[in-house]
């Protein structure tokens, strides 16, 4: 009799901790799938964001003027790891004062003065000081959107405040480079430095 309950109990025990085990499949399962949506969702608003990047990208070089316009293309670099993947798609095709832009992607600091406008990636950010002393004086519009890099001398820098693109602009550089910002673009930056 004791040797059926011992059995008995074995066998409940074995179930048991099948049983915890497939539970334990489930909790992991439905961690794993939350991670995926939530990933997800944050890939959507990371691209939603860049979109939005984009057309400000656009409306940056409308809004300045060059002190030699480009004979053919207006060059758009990005530098460094491309965030904006298929929402640059959204520039080709278009002009700005009569010039095709041309995206261009470069990842060596000597490529950039053959640009018009250097948007600096996250991915070289850490090099900001370099790239800024490199292009000083070339008239050559630099972007980004990483905190504090208008102060180092980026010319324009967006941010997303309350799910809204803001923009810095260092007005001092853009002179010292021979560029013109408007004024009707100035007037929506958050901050202006002189």
């Amino acid at each position: 009799m004791t040797q059926r309950r011992n059995s008995i109990v074995a066998a409940d025990r074995q179930k048991s901790k099948k049983g915890l085990l497939a539970d334990w499949r489930k909790v992991i399962f439905v961690l794993f799938l939350q991670l995926g949506i939530a990933s997800s969702i944050h890939a959507e608003e990371q691209a939603s964001e860049y979109r939005l990047k984009v057309a400000f990208l656009y409306n940056f070089a409308a809004y300045t003027t060059w002190p030699d316009p480009p004979d053919r293309d207006l060059a758009l670099c990005i530098h460094g790891e491309d965030p904006f993947g298929a929402n640059l798609q959204h520039l080709q095709g278009k002009k700005i004062n009569e010039h095709d832009i041309l995206i261009k992607h470069t990842r060596n600091v000597m490529d950039l003065p053959d640009c018009h406008i250097v948007f600096i990636t996250h991915s070289a950010i850490n090099a900001v000081d370099g790239i800024i002393k490199h292009l000083e004086g070339m008239p050559i519009l630099t972007i980004a959107d990483s905190p504090g890099v208008a102060r180092q001398g980026v010319v324009l820098n967006m941010a997303i405040k309350e799910g809204k693109v803001t923009f810095e602009a260092n007005i001092a550089m853009a002179k010292r480079n021979g560029l013109n910002l408007s004024s009707q673009l100035l007037r929506f930056a958050s901050e202006v430095y002189r």
